[in-house]
């Protein structure tokens, strides 16, 4: 038996890739490469487009191993090291041993905490895995330093969640494409970028974790066929920028303002979470959000049941009484847990040229831009109308007398 060491330094490195194993592909492979004349062990895996190299140095490893290439199955992999990194045992390395018997099938055998053998068999090395290596070869990489590129990923940073961005090093600005719409701003006047950089929120993780765990003063990163690449000289990852050239492309969107309030964000995430709940206003998937001029009301139907809370919005500025249809499935998947350190939100309706509008969700990072928005329609249906306003009559005279409005809402200036 041979034995292949995993050092406990290169754990970042093994989590990174194990978490980017696709669980969706059934064949998933983990692909090793022994190359003595470059005193290396490569590990290659994660998704067929977003793939990572870890290099092993040969050095310390057992001598007798031999120049070779095979993949193992990725699953098993992935809980094998599981299992060594929720110990706490100190600088313990993950240890596989290589069994090749001269007439027979190889294997790799592992040996868990708990005793238990993992084996697998050894397959013909991953053809993809093998073109990838080969690919980074071929490409053109921008040098950049650590100490130049942190900097760039914080004011990045800085515009999450994001679906794309790019640093124009000539124009001194970012450009970023957050729920689906383009902002330009300047870069600050004491950051000097190096290079030109485009990512999208994949890209900038990987930007991130690579900074943080390299032993190397620069990166070489590389974009082409919408692909990044980013390498230290030892360890490689990629990842798709699928869409970048519709990001290059994409005008900059005109909205004008509807409505716009601070919102109770306590009372609209229990009225949510209570939605779900219900089987009648689940099926149904339309809430109906009512805007006046003094407040803002959110309402959940089915065939025979409804529910009807006041939002308890201040600052509210809406022309005159607007009613919206919201479907309630793409209302669920905004995230508003953690989104904000105050008690209240602010919520926009937005109205593009076309006649068509957003409910876009703000924090207080980010005052100008929203972090995220859904679709949403204006309701003429004067029935609608009806029963919205009948379930606001109940829920006034049952709470006649109270302030909804709390003070500690206030602090929305820009609003």
């Amino acid at each position: 038996m041979k034995t292949i060491l995993i050092d406990k330094k290169y754990y970042p490195h093994i989590i990174n890739m194990i978490n980017a194993i696709d669980k969706k592909e059934r064949e998933s492979l983990i692909t090793f490469i022994i190359d003595k004349a470059t005193n290396t062990i490569s590990i290659i895996g994660g998704k067929r487009d977003a793939l990572r190299i870890i290099k092993l140095p040969f050095k310390g490893q057992d001598p007798t191993l031999q120049n070779g290439k095979w993949s193992i199955d990725a699953d098993m992999f992935k809980y094998y090291c599981e299992d060594y990194l929720k110990t706490n045992t100190k600088n313990q390395e993950i240890i596989l041993e290589l069994d090749e018997p001269p007439k027979s099938d190889s294997y790799v055998i592992g040996y868990a905490n708990d005793h238990a053998v993992r084996r697998w068999q050894c397959v013909v090395a991953c053809e993809e895995h093998l073109e990838y290596v080969t690919s980074l070869a071929h490409k053109t990489f921008q040098t950049v330093s650590i100490s130049a590129l942190q900097p760039m990923l914080e004011v990045a940073s800085s515009h999450c969640p994001l679906e794309f961005f790019k640093i124009d090093k000539a124009q001194h600005e970012i450009t970023v494409q957050r729920d689906n719409d383009i902002s330009t701003m300047l870069l600050p006047k004491d950051l000097i970028p190096e290079i030109d950089l485009v990512a999208n929120q994949d890209g900038l993780d990987i930007l991130k974790h690579t900074c943080q765990h390299t032993q190397s003063d620069i990166l070489m990163i590389n974009v082409d066929n919408e692909q990044l690449t980013v390498t230290d000289g030892q360890h490689s990852q990629s990842c798709s920028l699928e869409s970048l050239s519709d990001f290059y492309n994409k005008p900059k969107a005109d909205y004008t303002t509807e409505v716009k309030c601070v919102v109770d964000i306590y009372a609209l995430k229990s009225e949510i979470t209570t939605y779900t709940r219900i089987n009648q206003i689940k099926h149904n998937n339309i809430s109906l959000l009512y805007c006046t001029q003094n407040n803002v009301y959110i309402s959940g139907f089915g065939f025979t049941v409804d529910s009807l809370q006041n939002l308890s919005a201040l600052d509210i500025t809406a022309k005159q009484p607007l009613l919206y249809n919201i479907n309630l499935r793409q209302l669920l998947k905004v995230r508003i847990k953690n989104i904000t350190d105050m008690k209240g939100m602010t919520l926009r309706i937005l109205k593009a040229t076309d006649g068509s509008r957003k409910l876009a969700f703000y924090n207080e990072r980010d005052p100008k831009r929203p972090y995220a928005s859904i679709p949403i329609e204006l309701n003429t249906d004067n029935n609608d109308l009806i029963a919205m306003q009948a379930l606001m009559a109940i829920y006034n005279k049952q709470n006649q007398g109270d302030s909804c409005k709390q003070a500690d809402l206030l602090g929305y200036d820009d609003i």
